[in-house]
């Protein structure tokens, strides 16, 4: 199997599970959202300008954040709520992972297209 077919499998997979009984359509209509649009983009741009292994697979980790919080909501997250009883948290910290990936996914993006149009130049 390929890497993008692997992809491709992953993506889909985990979108048909986050629609199955989630904790509130509204929700996850609202958290996936982002997920298919940049499906759509990088469906519309993988040929005319293809971006990296790397690049690819961290949207698809930030859209299984995304469809994961769509599904049970973020502050219900059963592995960080486990996480929550065993360490004696305040609360649910599955937003701070969304958070994160919300901030470093594109930045990585943005990284690859500065990079590759040359918009910076030079070593720094």
């Amino acid at each position: 199997m390929s890497g993008k077919n692997l992809w491709l499998l992953v993506f889909f997979g985990t979108l048909i599970w986050s629609a199955i009984n989630p904790h509130d359509y509204f929700i996850w209509f609202l958290e996936v959202s982002p997920a298919l649009a940049g499906f759509a983009v990088l469906t519309l741009t993988w040929r005319h300008f293809p971006l990296t292994p790397l690049v690819y697979w961290l949207i698809l980790i930030h859209s299984i954040i995304l469809m994961a919080g769509g599904h049970y909501t973020y502050s219900e997250m059963p592995l960080f709520e486990w996480f929550k009883e065993i360490f004696d948290l305040q609360r649910n910290n599955y937003d701070k992972v969304g958070h994160f990936a919300q901030g470093f996914v594109p930045a990585m993006i943005a990284r690859e297209i500065l990079i590759r149009k040359k918009v910076i130049n030079g070593k720094g």
